[in-house]
C-alpha cells in the first residue's frame, strides 16, 4: 500500500500550524527547512570552495571579467542605446567568465540565465514596464533551456541583450519631443493594470478603482505624463500585442479579437488599420511567420 503525496509547501504548511499551536516560540518555515533539510556543513564548504577558486585563479593570473565592462554593457540596454552595447560586447579583456557550472552546456544556459536577469532588470529602469520585461525573460530562459549548443546558446544570450536594448530604445523613440517630467508612479502602476489585462475590454474606471483614485483625475495626470490619453494608450499596447499574435501565432482574426476584448473583428481590423495603415491579413502576410 503506498504513502499518500502531497506538495512539499502543503506539508510544511500543515507541519508550521501545528508546531505553532503547541509551542509559544514561533517557527518559520525557513526555520523548518533549515532544520531538517539543509547540511549544516554547507557553509563551511562553500567558503572552502570560495578561498580555493580565488587562491587558483590568483596563481594562473585570471580574474573575473572586469565590473566597469559589465556595468557598460547593462547600461546600454538601459539607455537603449544599441551601438553601446555592440560595442561593449566586443571589448577585449584579460579577465574570464566564472564557471557556473561543471558541464559545459549547463554552464552556459546558467550564464545566459544570469545574463537575461540582468538585462530584465535594466530594461525596466530604462522605462519597460515590469511585466512586459518579466514576461520577456520568461521566455528567454525557457528558449535557453530548449538549446545544447554552446554556440548557438552565446548567440541567443546576446541576441536577448539586443532585444532589450531595442525596446527601451523604441520606448525612448515614443518619448522624444515630449517635456520630461518626473516619474509618476500611478502612471506606472496605470500602465502596469493595462498590461496585465490587456486581453480583456479595459475601462478606466476600473483602472482607477483599482489604484483607489479618482477617474478623471488619473485621466489627467497620464496624460500629462505619457503626452497621451489612457484610452490611446491602450490601443497602441493591443496594437502592438496583434501584431505579435499575427507575427508568430496560428490564431485567426476573429479569436485574436476575441482574445484582446475586441467586440468583433471587423472592431479590430479599423483598429489595426487606423494605427498600422495596414489590413489585419496584408500585416500577416508581410511578418508572420510561415510555419503557422
Amino acid at each position: 500500500m503506498s504513502a499518500p503525496e502531497c506538495e512539499f509547501s502543503d506539508f510544511t504548511s500543515h507541519v508550521l500550524l501545528v508546531y505553532n499551536l503547541l509551542h509559544t516560540s514561533f517557527l518559520s518555515r525557513d526555520d523548518l527547512v533549515t532544520a531538517n533539510c539543509m547540511d549544516s556543513s554547507m557553509d563551511d564548504a562553500i567558503m572552502e570552495d570560495f578561498s580555493s577558486l580565488v587562491f587558483d585563479r590568483r596563481e594562473q593570473e585570471q580574474p573575473h571579467n572586469p565590473y566597469d565592462q559589465e556595468l557598460r554593457e547593462f547600461s546600454s540596454i538601459e539607455h537603449g542605446d544599441i551601438g553601446m552595447l555592440r560595442r561593449s560586447l566586443q571589448e577585449d579583456y584579460t579577465g574570464k567568465i566564472g564557471t557556473l557550472a561543471k558541464d559545459e552546456v549547463r554552464h552556459m544556459r546558467n550564464r545566459g540565465i544570469v545574463v537575461v536577469t540582468l538585462a530584465s532588470r535594466a530594461a525596466i529602469r530604462g522605462g519597460l514596464l515590469p511585466e512586459v520585461s518579466f514576461s520577456m525573460s520568461d521566455v528567454f530562459i525557457q528558449k535557453l533551456e530548449e538549446e545544447s549548443d554552446t554556440a548557438v546558446l552565446l548567440n541567443m544570450m546576446h541576441q536577448f541583450e539586443f532585444k532589450y536594448a531595442e525596446m527601451v530604445a523604441d520606448l525612448n523613440s515614443q518619448k522624444a519631443g515630449r517635456p520630461r517630467k518626473d516619474q509618476n508612479p500611478r502612471v506606472d502602476q496605470c500602465k502596469d493594470y493595462i498590461f496585465k489585462h490587456l486581453h480583456e475590454k479595459i475601462r478606466i474606471q476600473d483602472i482607477a478603482d483599482e489604484l483607489y483614485l479618482n477617474a478623471n483625475y488619473l485621466s489627467e495626470i497620464f496624460r500629462q505624463h505619457e503626452g497621451l490619453t489612457i484610452t490611446d494608450f491602450i490601443l497602441r499596447e493591443k496594437v502592438g500585442l496583434t501584431k505579435n499574435l499575427l507575427s508568430y501565432s496560428p490564431y485567426s482574426y476573429s479569436e485574436i479579437a476575441a482574445y484582446l476584448g475586441f467586440s468583433s473583428q471587423s472592431h479590430l481590423g479599423k483598429t489595426f488599420k487606423k494605427h498600422t495603415g495596414m489590413t489585419l491579413k496584408q500585416y500577416r502576410d508581410q511578418y508572420g511567420v510561415r510555419e503557422f
